[in-house]
């Protein structure tokens, strides 16, 4: 199947898909009899959210962290790998069957795809959306036209 997301923007999309939809998928996937193995997790960590300082050098100062949850599987000896925010196993396993799934080129790689493209393409709407509030915003100074 040829695909144009790259591994990150996959990962990306699992991340942030729909967590019923992507338990779905999963579960069809794991229902064809693919041999899978937990390797991490489901597991809760977090993850620093960093600030660079201006003017001084590569320096940053951490705001805080973000929880996440992630896990690592093999499905038919093909390693996948899912992280989702917040506290959510079952999302974190469905991530990683669905990356483990599109890596070997399963039955279900291109349905994983379309999930992946359709969640970019939601995004990128919002974005536009917001871009186009912004621009029709204006402000007025006090005492100016």
């Amino acid at each position: 199947m040829s695909d144009d997301l790259t591994p990150e923007q996959r990962f990306t999309a699992l991340a942030r898909a729909d967590g019923r939809a992507l338990e779905i998928l999963a579960d069809e996937i794991l229902a064809g009899g693919a041999d899978i193995s937990i390797m991490v997790g489901p597991e809760p960590v977090s993850s620093p959210v960093r600030l660079p300082v201006p003017g001084a050098g590569n320096t940053t100062v951490v705001l805080g962290h973000v929880a996440l949850t992630r896990c690592s599987v093999t499905l038919g000896g093909t390693r996948g790998d899912g992280i989702r925010a917040g506290h959510d196993l079952a999302g974190a396993v469905a991530a990683a069957i669905c990356d483990a799934e599109h890596q070997r080129g399963g039955e279900f790689s291109g349905r994983i795809a379309a999930l992946c493209r359709a969640v970019h393409q939601a995004e990128d709407e919002r974005r536009r959306a917001r871009a186009e509030l912004v621009a029709r915003t204006t402000l007025t100074e006090p005492g100016g036209q």
